[in-house]
């Protein structure tokens, strides 16, 4: 899963759903609470959410990472 980084898989993990369209709907939702930096991050990472087929999201397991800087 190298394609994400540690503080996106994190964000994907608080708006995780059971599909790829339903986590990106509900990051997307969010967005507009979010802090601009934050907020940032959360498009960039639905963007490649909505590169992956539902097929490749399934097989993906997002634990929450942790900063080990």
């Amino acid at each position: 899963m190298g394609q994400f980084t540690f503080e996106e898989i994190n964000l994907i993990c608080c708006y995780r759903k059971k599909t790829r369209a339903d986590t990106v709907a509900a990051m997307t939702a969010a967005m507009p609470y979010m802090e601009t930096e934050v907020q940032e991050l959360a498009e960039s990472t639905a963007e490649k959410l909505k590169q992956l087929s539902e097929e490749e999201f399934s097989g993906l397991v997002f634990l929450p990472a942790e900063d080990m800087e």
